[in-house]
């Protein structure tokens, strides 16, 4: 079996703070080099953005945020209308339930849909699994 070492970036209230505190975007940005891939949840998106590692690459966000968000990384093809998007090995999304949706995307490209469709089916979620079908 493969090795996988993806870094998980959530948001949440505190990403507007943290933002602004460049010694954590250092460390993030640090981090998300090192790592193989790097998975955003919620408003991680704009946390990731600060490091610059998705400076012209598509990323999505939480759309209650979605002003905020992406009036504080101007580089970024922001994609309004997406459940979660994948760029190189970046993968961010929307908001909560589509951070568990781009998860189990994320198994799905990694492991197959078959993979996915069980994780989903056992934790009693119903998975939204195409990426451009936004619910707002």
């Amino acid at each position: 079996m493969a090795k996988f070492d993806p870094l998980l970036v959530p948001g949440g209230l505190a990403a507007r703070q943290l933002a602004l505190e460049g010694e954590f975007i250092t460390i993030l940005g640090e981090l998300a080099r090192r790592h193989e891939y790097v998975i955003t949840a919620y408003t991680g998106s704009v946390l990731l953005a600060k490091t610059g590692f998705l400076g012209g690459m598509e990323a999505t966000s939480n759309k209650l945020s979605w002003q905020w968000v992406t009036s504080e990384a101007l580089n970024v093809r922001w994609i309004r209308a997406a459940r979660w998007c994948v760029s190189e090995k970046f993968y961010t999304s929307s908001g909560v339930s589509a951070g568990i949706d781009a998860a189990l995307g994320f198994i799905a490209d990694m492991h197959g849909r078959d993979e996915a469709q069980r994780i989903a089916w056992a934790m009693e979620y119903v998975w939204n699994s195409d990426k451009n079908a936004e619910l707002f």
